[in-house]
């Protein structure tokens, strides 16, 4: 019996082994950190960069983030209002909540439940162009509006650790030895998360965009071809998505908060095919439907939709653009609106688009 238990336990040792290293390399990683421990740490001051791989809590993060920061400036929307950087701006208080808003109903529920002390003096509110269309907005469609979380999973984590790191997709170096004020192990592995002022950074795919998920625009022609998933086709603007944006603009002014609205942009190659598709009518009368509504409170909406000076290859995918993409739109802002006047620092816009050698970085960035 204890021959047999020995070669047992000489069999397990080395699984045993691999199973403590990838459980260490998760808990170095800080993977199980929670987001409450996290804002804490953002609020404090310290330089915390969040990268979680194994559970999406953002807009219960951000939401802990921006109701402790009360920034002057608040930046709002989905992923494609994460490239907007502190650097980008003046203002001494801001804070990006990108990731805060999903669905056209999330705006407003994302504000309401800030504390009142706790609300913008400005909102720069990146309306995505599918929230204005019914396949992705219809009513049956939009989902519940609370910040439940997901909580750290030991076992899951520990099995996609040992598949991502099959995968090429971190080293074991990086995540037991991780760089100081970084937490999770999409941070540590790839070098993407949130900075502490809310703002995101696509780490390795940066450097190797051949990585990413829609290559040459791949899925974004076939979501287009198909009308899904965001590329729903439309001809009209989708009415009852506007009589939310009355409901959130009403409750900006009634709160002091002054708004300009960015629609953001698609890659230019993709936008012309939308366009050339003849399927995406709602694009066109979306600017002037939005300015309907906004003007009447004096706020703004600067439509970004295509944005032909921009480069297909500054553009993470098909409706993601990277730091230059959206350095060039903050500078057309600084132009434009009167709201942001004096809040956006041009010096640094116009030094951060010299020439990097690298179509998604920044100049200044490095």
């Amino acid at each position: 019996m204890k021959k047999f238990l020995a070669i047992v336990a000489l069999f397990l040792a080395p699984v045993a082994l691999v199973v403590g290293l990838f459980a260490g390399a998760v808990y170095a990683s800080g993977e199980w950190r929670t987001e409450e421990e996290i804002a804490g740490r953002v609020l404090a001051g310290e330089p915390a960069f969040l990268g979680l791989a194994y559970r999406d809590n953002t807009r219960y993060y951000k939401h802990l983030v921006a109701s402790g920061k009360a920034a002057g400036l608040l930046v709002l929307g989905t992923s494609r209002s994460m490239q907007f950087h502190s650097e980008f701006f003046t203002s001494p208080s801001f804070y990006n909540a990108g990731g805060g808003a999903n669905y056209v109903h999330e705006y407003r529920f994302f504000l309401e439940n800030l504390p009142e002390a706790s609300l913008p003096d400005t909102l720069v509110l990146v309306l995505d162009q599918y929230f204005f269309q019914e396949g992705w907005s219809a009513a049956e469609t939009l989902p519940q509006l609370d910040y439940s979380y997901y909580s750290f999973d030991a076992g899951a984590a520990l099995t996609r650790s040992l598949q991502d790191w099959a995968g090429g997709k971190y080293s074991l170096r990086a995540a037991l030895a991780p760089a100081p004020n970084t937490y999770g192990m999409a941070a540590v592995g790839r070098g993407s998360g949130f900075y502490a002022d809310g703002s995101y950074s696509y780490g390795r795919l940066l450097d190797h965009p051949e990585e990413g998920s829609d290559v040459a625009f791949h899925d974004s022609f076939d979501r287009i071809q198909r009308g899904v998933n965001r590329f729903e086709w439309a001809a009209d603007v989708y009415e009852p998505s506007l009589a939310e944006m009355d409901r959130l603009l009403a409750f900006c002014a009634e709160h002091g908060i002054r708004v300009a609205a960015v629609i953001p942009p698609y890659a230019p190659s993709v936008y012309l095919r939308m366009a050339e598709s003849g399927n995406y009518g709602y694009l066109s009368l979306l600017p002037a439907a939005l300015r309907e509504r906004f003007a009447p409170y004096g706020f703004e909406v600067f439509d970004f939709t295509y944005m032909p000076d921009t480069l297909d290859a500054e553009y993470l995918d098909g409706y993601h653009g990277g730091d230059r993409v959206y350095a060039r739109l903050t500078l057309e802002l600084a132009a434009q609106s009167s709201l942001l006047a004096g809040q956006i620092n041009t010096g640094y816009l116009t030094a951060a688009l010299a020439p990097s050698g690298n179509p998604l970085r920044l100049a200044s960035a490095g």
